[in-house]
């Protein structure tokens, strides 16, 4: 099954394809505000976007509209919604068409060339034929859902889940609008980040409630060859843990993948490169790469076409060739702030030597114990 199962986690997920379709064309530059609102009864939700409108025009060969064959028809949305694209974060066509298979009732809402479009939906099947049912000024896509309870049960959408999700989407789009509607509490909130990943950086950490080692935040941003684009903000802590977040396209990678594994091992190797310029190797212990990443937290955002991902949920990137992208972009970009910052530099080899000496006074503790246990 495309959204991973029937549980609270594939519940949801049919909500995330519906917004993810809604960021497509906010980050490709065809929209800038997202709507979502989840009505009184949390079991229902709909996501406006001011983005293009999907195509209303019927198609000849399939005697159907684009709307309609977005909306029941797997792998239809690149054909007709999203052909422009140069990032996708959604499954467009697969996921659309799937969230209406599952779901008791679906009504597509369509601003476009001056008119308003409507057609309704019961578990996938249309009950009405795409209709116009008034003018309209300017362009966008409603669709509103309800989850089949045949299928997935009493559930219901989480209010806090939603809203986390949301404000995380504008953290990654510098420029986007999220106004978030929860209808039972009677509260709106709007999301909207100038400072993009770094802000995301700053709540990660405070949430934590871990201080920074050194108070810079290592921020880079690069666009490279056939339409690649990375952004990443890293700061060391006090804190006995590493901490990555990654996106590709916008989508949470919770299982991480080739992005995290370049940008890990880059923060090695520039670590390690500036010990040895600097001469700052610390002496009588052996540094480790998980010393040097202990305390670390990360947010790693690319954008890039055809990503491979591995589980049909996108939950691990599998693109090989992003490892070797990830780690050049991000091993030369701290090895700059390093040895322009060599306060900062220093502040972090000596939490990295910390580390290391605590790592080995643990094994030594551990060791001894075991011997005892043996005696």
């Amino acid at each position: 099954m495309y959204i991973g199962g029937t549980d609270n986690r594939g519940y949801h997920h049919l909500l995330w394809e519906i917004v993810d379709n809604s960021v497509d064309e906010v980050i490709n530059g065809y929209g800038a505000h997202i709507q979502v609102t989840l009505h009184a009864d949390h079991k229902s939700v709909t996501v406006v976007d001011d983005g293009r409108g999907i195509p209303v025009d019927v198609k000849k060969e399939f005697k159907k509209s684009a709307l309609e064959l977005v909306l029941t028809t797997l792998h239809a949305g690149g054909k007709f919604s999203s052909t422009q694209y140069q990032f996708s974060g959604g499954l467009h066509g697969v996921g659309s068409s799937v969230v209406n298979a599952l779901s008791e009732e679906l009504t597509a809402t369509v601003k476009r060339d001056g008119a308003e479009w409507q057609q309704t939906y019961k578990r996938g099947k249309p009950t009405s034929k795409i209709a116009k049912i008034g003018p309209a000024r300017g362009t966008g896509t409603s669709i509103f859902f309800r989850p089949d309870a045949e299928i997935f049960g009493k559930q219901g959408f989480d209010a806090e889940t939603v809203r986390y999700r949301l404000d995380t989407k504008a953290f990654l789009h510098k420029g986007m609008k999220i106004t978030f509607r929860d209808e039972a509490a009677k509260t709106t909130e709007v999301f909207e980040h100038a400072g993009g990943i770094a802000d995301f950086l700053t709540k990660l950490i405070t949430d934590r409630g871990k201080a920074p080692t050194v108070p810079q935040v290592v921020y880079v941003q690069r666009d490279g060859e056939q339409g690649f684009r990375l952004e990443a903000a890293l700061q060391w802590t006090e804190s006995p843990d590493e901490t990555l977040r990654s996106y590709v396209n916008g989508i949470p990678t919770t299982q991480g993948g080739t992005h995290e594994q370049g940008l890990r091992s880059a923060v090695v190797k520039a670590v390690r490169s500036f010990m040895e310029t600097a001469n700052l190797a610390p002496k009588g212990v052996t540094i480790s790469a998980e010393d040097i990443r202990e305390g670390i937290v990360g947010v790693l955002s690319i954008y890039m076409q055809e990503p491979q991902f591995q589980g049909q949920t996108k939950e691990r990137l599998g693109s090989p060739e992003v490892q070797a992208q990830v780690d050049g972009v991000v091993r030369v970009a701290l090895e700059k702030f390093l040895l322009e910052n060599r306060t900062a530099g220093v502040a972090i080899v000596e939490r990295v030597a910390l580390a290391a000496k605590a790592r080995e006074a643990s094994r030594a503790a551990s060791q001894a114990v075991s011997r005892k246990t043996a005696v």
